[in-house]
């Protein structure tokens, strides 16, 4: 199978990409740059330098595949209409190419506040201001089944691993100040997932999912924001250190809001019917390791 990923030098568009690779794909990546596409061609994935603000630059490339995957998110402002047209793109190659196959990440922040609820696919959405436009798009790109495309809608949780993403940062912040801030009081819950269990969900989905099938990919582990932080501080021997509410708002604006969610979602559907079973399912058990790992990414020679 071809396909082709957006975001592939991103966080988790290069670990969905490698896998692919792995599992015997012919891939193709959108990268910005040259130099990010040298990186890539050491994973095995043949770039395609383009940008999301010019579908043109990438869409010959990605009509002549089987597949799209949407991994790539650019926070900001601009978010909602870049992304309004990657899906136009990738109707596109539905309509005009060979695409049949189209996976679309969204995430769990489009579930809101949940409290002491545990949500799965079938709940009502009530999304963080920072993804209001998302249930739209989720449901455009469903549309595209009336072209005879098989389309998946995947939302992944609060996702660690590796030297991305926010824990990555977390580590960070622990090697130069030698503490690590959470917003708020640390009690609300976030759903975690390691990226290499994101990665295989995708594969997975790629190969099984029905067509029309909304996934959430988490490891059901519900940590509040407090046990998460401290067992980051402790493995990299730093302080943990609270972000009142009120300036994490005045700093972070929405991004703020959705970090102080406090949610619960299950992920019950993508082991029932793609069965993903996640490898790690407690980032409190294994932040020695995470930790370990961090530095060994950190100190990598970059390709």
């Amino acid at each position: 199978m071809r396909v082709f990923v957006t975001g592939a030098s991103g966080y988790l568009g290069a670990a969905i990409a490698e896998r692919l690779v792995k599992a015997g794909c012919e891939v193709q990546g959108l990268v910005r740059g040259k130099d990010r596409a040298a990186v890539l061609g050491t994973l095995g994935v043949k770039p395609v330098v383009g940008d999301l603000e010019n579908p043109e630059s990438f869409l010959s490339d990605l009509k002549n595949n089987d597949a799209v995957i949407h991994a790539a998110a650019r926070p900001g402002p601009e978010a909602a209409r870049l992304d309004q047209q990657v899906l136009e793109a990738i109707q596109a190659s539905v309509v005009d190419g060979r695409v049949r196959r189209v996976l679309y990440t969204s995430g769990v922040w489009v579930h809101g506040d949940t409290g002491e609820r545990i949500e799965d696919e079938s709940s009502a959405l009530s999304p963080a201001d920072i993804v209001a436009w998302r249930p739209a798009h989720e449901e455009a790109v469903l549309d595209l089944v009336e072209h005879e495309a098989h389309v998946t809608v995947l939302r992944p949780g609060m996702v660690y691993g590796g030297t991305g993403g926010a824990f990555g940062a977390w580590f960070r912040e622990a090697r130069d100040k030698k503490t690590i801030t959470y917003a708020g009081n640390g009690s609300q819950h976030w759903n975690m997932v390691h990226v290499a269990d994101v990665a295989e969900g995708y594969r997975l989905a790629l190969e099984h999912a029905r067509g029309g099938s909304r996934f959430i990919l988490v490891d059901e582990s519900h940590f509040t924001v407090r046990e998460l932080a401290e067992a980051a501080a402790k493995a990299a021997g730093a302080e943990p250190k609270a972000w009142p509410r009120e300036q994490v708002l005045k700093k972070l604006g929405p991004l703020g809001a959705a970090l102080l969610l406090d949610q619960r979602v299950t992920a019950g559907k993508a082991r029932r019917e793609l069965g993903w079973v996640p490898l790690h399912t407690s980032f409190v058990n294994e932040a020695p390791d995470l930790h370990r790992d961090w530095l060994a990414g950190e100190k990598a020679p970059v390709a």
